[in-house]
């Protein structure tokens, strides 16, 4: 099996791919693209100083206009009349001669004023070779200005017929970044080559650093796989992270609590089938061995043997029916049914019972309240609380039942005349077993009724409670429907 790679060595990685990548956009920046990027700053810089020079072609101080332009732009100006001859000239050096005479043809003028294309007569600077194109294509276009890059690419060259006629010519030179190139080049070898040591440094401290604590939530995950529900839990680097062991500690918080629940469960189980699965084969070997001639006492011992095989029968299905509900395999659609009759139903098979052992069955009974329900299931919870109120009334042997609809819902209550559930144990009762590990009176019961009912209401999102007060009084409420619906 392939072995992955640690949440450490992949962010250590990832920071890695990060500073490689930005190192190449340096690169790709700084030489590849830098004499690109430099023409075209270059050539935009020429531009927009031809257009602030021509706006102030009117202005007395037009000449130191230029001047400035020059100099702040690393441009070379020259202004012609139409035949060529310089009548003002201007460059990037122009403050080291500052108050020589441009216009004049001695010595002391940089420029040469003359013949057009007079660049070989020993003059320290004459009009460039790029003047004559500019010149050939200002008359093609017929257009009073035009720009374009060198044959050599060396220099780009913008000029403007300027309102008096004379020819603004601007020219900026675009290689001289290649020595600059070289010089980057050598610099960025070396930022480089220690950035990417420093980086990788970084990148593996920071990595294990965020490893740490997920490196330590991952062993207490382990801890709680093994067993143990209280391991200790990193908190402090990041909200995230002290989230995940908040919610890891829950989750061991509940996982203790069901599998403490699961063993008192499986105890309580076992007690409880334990008792009638003694008392069937008690009875059976008496019958056997003792009572088996006896046909009166044989008959009260199969009796009892049948009495407690029901029993036995009984604990099975409603575990069975409580394991399903928490599976939670109780259905979901429900239909609409006459709680009213079903209200009927179950009372009516309490009769016998009643008329058996003298008990008294107060209802108050509205007709025709519909719900949306699992008639079956609604039966049973109808059945459990009756039957809770009957086994715990006491002396009184009376049950009040009453179903009554208001304001859209109807509300189910059995009330009971006995002594009540002791306050410390209302928050209990609803749980699995509760009344198995609480038992006051001989009743026997297996303590999964009010979970069942439980389970069920809750699947109905049906509102429920007890009401502790002369007695015991379990209610719950459910939306009423049309018949129709």
């Amino acid at each position: 099996m392939k072995r992955r790679k640690s949440f450490g060595v992949k962010l250590w990685l990832w920071f890695v791919v990060f500073a490689a990548a930005i190192f190449l956009v340096l690169w790709l920046l700084q030489t590849v693209f830098l004499q690109r990027f430099y023409n075209g700053m270059a050539i935009r810089n020429a531009e927009r100083a031809v257009g602030e020079i021509t706006a102030h072609e009117a202005d007395p101080d037009f000449y130191e206009v230029i001047d400035e332009i020059a100099v702040s732009n690393s441009l070379l100006v020259f202004v012609t009349d139409a035949d060529g001859n310089v009548t003002y000239s201007a460059d990037e050096y122009q403050r080291l001669y500052s108050g020589t005479k441009h216009t004049d043809t001695g010595t002391d003028n940089p420029y040469r004023a003359g013949d057009v294309m007079n660049w070989e007569k020993g003059a320290l600077r004459n009009l460039p070779y790029s003047y004559a194109s500019l010149l050939a294509k200002l008359k093609e276009t017929g257009s009073n200005r035009v720009g374009f890059v060198t044959e050599d690419g060396a220099a780009y060259v913008t000029g403007v017929v300027l309102d008096d006629g004379c020819i603004l010519s601007v020219s900026m030179p675009l290689g001289t970044v290649g020595g600059t190139v070289g010089i980057l080049r050598v610099q960025l070898v070396w930022v480089s080559a220690l950035s990417l040591l420093l980086g990788f440094v970084l990148a593996w401290g920071i990595s294990k650093r965020f490893e740490k604590p997920v490196a330590q939530i991952a062993a207490s995950a382990k801890e709680i796989a093994a067993g143990n529900f209280r391991p200790a839990l990193p908190k402090g680097f990041c909200a995230e992270l002290d989230e995940l062991s908040d919610a890891l500690g829950e989750t061991a918080l509940r996982l203790e609590k069901a599998q403490n629940a699961q063993r008192e469960f499986l105890a309580n189980v076992s007690h409880d089938l334990r008792t009638p699965l003694t008392m069937i084969r008690g009875y059976a070997e008496m019958v056997k061995e003792i009572s088996w001639s006896d046909t009166e006492k044989r008959e009260k011992d199969l009796d009892i043997i049948m009495r407690e095989a029901d029993r036995l029968t009984a604990l099975v299905n409603e575990i069975l029916e409580f394991s399903a509900m928490q599976a939670d395999s109780l259905a979901k659609e429900y239909e609409v049914i006459d709680l009213s009759r079903a209200v009927r139903d179950v009372i009516e098979q309490f009769a016998p019972f009643c008329a058996q052992n003298g008990y008294v069955m107060e209802t108050e009974i509205a007709d025709g309240v519909s719900v949306r329900a699992d008639e079956t299931q609604i039966k049973r919870v109808l059945y459990n609380f009756i039957d809770n109120a009957a086994n715990h009334t006491g002396e009184s042997k009376t049950v009040k039942v009453s179903l009554t609809a208001k304001n859209g819902s109807a509300r189910f209550a059995v009330t009971d005349f006995g002594n009540g559930i002791p306050k410390e144990d209302l928050p209990y009762i609803w749980e699995r077993y509760y009344t198995a590990r609480n038992r006051k009176n001989k009743v026997v019961v297996s303590g999964l009724g009010l979970s069942i009912a439980k389970e069920i209401l809750t699947a109905h999102q049906a509102e429920f409670g007890v009401e502790n007060q002369g007695g015991c009084t379990f209610w719950f409420v459910l939306k009423t429907v049309s018949r129709n619906a």
